[in-house]
């Protein structure tokens, strides 16, 4: 498994809001990372697995905010 650092330039798509996976036909390369942006059409890249498409969608989207864990639980009573 690549820890990163031998990836090439990805055509840089940090403009991208999110990614989704989609599995197709294609025997060799079965699953599409789709990466959506806010100022251009969607782009697409192939993958052997889920795991490295997974990652790749990992590498060029933002990271989500950290949210408070405080309102995972029950509120107070009152």
């Amino acid at each position: 498994m690549n820890d990163g650092k031998d990836y090439p330039d990805e055509g840089g798509h940090m403009s991208s809001r999110y990614g989704r996976i989609a599995h197709t036909s294609d025997a060799n390369l079965p699953y599409k990372a789709i990466l959506t942006h806010d100022q251009c059409a969607e782009t697409e890249c192939s993958f052997a697995t889920m795991r490295e498409a997974e990652a790749f969608i990992r590498r060029n989207t933002p990271r989500p905010k950290a949210r408070s864990t405080f309102w995972d639980r029950e509120g107070p009573e009152g």
